[in-house]
């Protein structure tokens, strides 16, 4: 049963800027980066051919997942907890133990499935919470 969807938009040329030119080999990422992405985020985009627009797909899913699920909760969560990994067949999932656990537990979530669609200009992503 659905409980909740969310869908956020990047502008890629804004996240850049935001990003400071985070590049895959970039050690020492801007803060907004190193607060925003987990230790295994940043490794999944340093492996990447484009990290900062692997990244504005997670910031995407977060914000999707956030708007899904935060309405469910009491007091919503910090949506920079939310983690979001690559499955072995390469298709974004939510990390669902962790940080989060109580929360989805809270709003009575067992799954929340992802998609993220990367254009020129922009990176889209839609969350739904199960």
């Amino acid at each position: 049963m659905v409980k909740g969807i969310g869908i956020d938009l990047v502008d890629l040329a804004e996240f850049r800027r935001i990003c400071e030119g985070f590049e895959a080999s970039c050690e020492r990422p801007c803060a907004f980066v190193a607060r925003t992405f987990t230790a295994a985020e940043l490794a999944q985009a340093r492996t990447r051919h484009d990290a900062c627009q692997y990244l504005a797909g997670r910031f995407a899913v977060k914000e999707a997942v956030f708007k899904a699920v935060a309405p469910l909760t009491r007091g919503g969560f910090d949506l920079r907890r939310v983690e979001c990994l690559d499955a072995a067949s390469g298709q974004p999932q939510v990390v669902m133990d962790g940080a989060l656990a109580e929360v989805y537990a809270e709003a009575s979530v067992s799954s929340v499935l992802v998609s993220v669609t990367n254009e020129t200009a922009y990176v889209e992503a839609i969350a739904l919470a199960q």
